[in-house]
């Protein structure tokens, strides 16, 4: 047996049968204590609201809201009020492809081919053998967050256009062999449920799994949210100040991020997964065999080293939709979500008897210092070690990797060749271009002698291109909440004509969805 297979297969006996860490009673911290976390972490992360839940041992142990629904009004966040919850989203998502392996209309190892017969991966043996467990588990070879420009910030393409972009994506690894974080494999996925159930992807979440939970206040997108629901305004901080924008999630991303939720609700999800799959009428929703087909560790992936120093952590994997690790010594599941403007972190110690969530209506880490707090209070009499300051050691991390981001594009900045020109007159670089994944870009020459940068499938990408060196630009989108302005080089033919533009964004902190570099443009007038 490989040395990681016989690892995996180990940590998940041990999850199983409780080896991993203990399940004796935990000293439950007070509600002062939770909402002074809370509230700590909302100020140091300038996050105007803040959903919270907590199930503890069967019962609700907190629901609330913290804040204001938007910076500046007075709307109040209480435990109806719907986040966004992104990625979170993910294991719901494993949860209907569960339902239907129950109903015998589908099998975990069977080929997407079987459901999907026009999925089409960019080499024809992957093609045959990837599986709908590898649609979920982030180990299909290709780079991280592949072809994410289709829906974020604001992608129009339909769920057609996702399944057909999936063959032109040319892999970084070989298949099954390391963890790379996917959202487009997730609405692949979401499409496997619409064509064997007969019905769109976000009617049968809704139906089959949100209604029998009672999360009637929740949706699958935004815009199938009840009309009069009230809803966290996403944040995003542009020098330093607080911005509302909109989170540009689109109905065709339902499967990957687009659940809207709220606290109370959350705590129904929460409740259902440490039940492992049975209702609290005793229902049981979920197949015992096909829930522990969801938390299965699948894919190893590296322990982040913070976590490893301040928290013992070890034997990170990839479930469906889920992460299985250890916190102080616990098996831990969990999983973060975030759209343009809001983050979501969730935890389950099911030997404990524990989960916690939190959403934010800014765009930071503040849900992740939450939850690790209020966890690491419960654990407080328990786990050696516990009692850190997580909103201290989160915020440090984040300000450590803004600085590191700060100083490379000063470096770049400092390093470049500022005297050098573009080869060419800047009209010989106006023209259409197109990558056979995202479509077609424009670049123009505006009135005021600049060229401009215009995106058709993504309107928010557009922007003037300020001169960097020799034949290479820089795009500062005109949209200064998105924080990914990007290198746009042109390539030249032998000839000295324009032959393409390859793209990266400047600044290593951008978000990784900003997939720029992925993207191989042609030049097509």
């Amino acid at each position: 047996m490989p040395r990681f297979t016989f690892a995996l297969s180990c940590f998940a006996l041990a999850v199983a049968a409780g080896l991993v860490g203990s399940g004796a009673a935990l000293a439950a911290p007070s509600e002062q204590a939770i909402g002074q976390s809370i509230q700590r972490a909302m100020e140091e992360f300038q996050v105007p609201g803040m959903a919270v839940s907590v199930v503890h041992e069967g019962d609700i142990y907190y629901a609330a809201g913290h804040g204001v629904l938007e910076a500046g009004k007075h709307g109040k966040v209480d435990d109806r009020t719907l986040f966004q919850i992104g990625s979170v989203s993910k294991a719901f998502t494993a949860a209907t492809l569960a339902l239907l392996a129950d109903e015998g209309k589908l099998e975990w190892d069977a080929p997407v081919i079987d459901y999907l017969p026009e999925f089409r991966m960019h080499d024809a043996w992957v093609t045959r053998e990837f599986t709908l467990r590898d649609l979920l588990t982030h180990r299909s070879g290709l780079p991280l967050g592949a072809g994410d420009l289709l829906i974020f910030p604001e992608g129009k393409t339909s769920h057609a256009e996702v399944v057909h972009a999936m063959r032109y994506f040319e892999p970084v690894s070989s298949f099954r062999a390391k963890f790379d974080y996917d959202n487009l494999l997730y609405i692949v996925a979401g499409e496997v449920v619409a064509r064997v159930s007969g019905m769109p992807f976000e009617d049968f979440l809704e139906q089959r799994l949100l209604s029998p939970l009672g999360m009637s206040d929740c949706s699958a997108t935004l815009e199938r949210a009840a009309p009069d629901a009230a809803r966290a305004t996403p944040h995003v901080l542009v020098d330093g100040e607080l911005q509302t924008t909109r989170s540009g999630i689109t109905p065709v991303a339902a499967a990957a991020g687009g659940i809207n939720c709220s606290a109370r609700s959350m705590t129904r999800w929460l409740s259902f997964v440490l039940a492992k799959g049975v209702l609290p009428d005793g229902t049981q929703l979920i197949s015992a065999a096909q829930f522990s087909q969801l938390l299965n560790p699948v894919t190893l992936l590296p322990s982040p080293a913070y976590l490893v120093e301040h928290a013992g952590s070890y034997l990170n994997a990839y479930a469906l939709g889920w992460n299985v690790s250890t916190f102080y010594g616990q098996p831990a599941l969990s999983h973060g979500g975030g759209v343009v403007g809001m983050t979501a972190f969730v935890m389950l110690l099911p030997k404990q008897g524990l989960a916690v969530f939190a959403g934010g209506n800014q765009m930071s880490a503040a849900p992740r210092a939450i939850v690790n707090d209020i966890v690491d209070q419960f654990l407080a009499g328990q786990a050696q070690n516990a009692g850190k300051d997580w909103t201290a050691i989160i915020s440090g991390l984040v300000k450590s990797g803004q600085d590191a981001g700060a100083d490379a594009v000063a470096k770049a900045m400092e390093a470049r060749d500022a005297d050098s020109r573009p080869s060419l007159p800047l009209e010989r670089y106006v023209g259409s271009y197109r990558d056979p994944w995202y479509g077609n870009i424009r670049i123009t020459l505006e009135d005021d002698g600049a060229l401009w940068f215009y995106s058709e499938r993504n309107e928010p990408l557009q922007g003037p291109l300020e001169h960097f060196q020799y034949d290479s630009f820089i795009a500062r989108w005109t949209d200064r909440r998105l924080n990914a302005d990007a290198y746009v080089s042109f390539t030249l033919t032998p000839q000295g004509g324009v032959e393409g533009i390859r793209m990266k964004a400047v600044s290593p902190t951008t978000d990784f969805s900003f997939d720029f570099h992925d993207l191989d443009l042609r030049r097509v007038d």
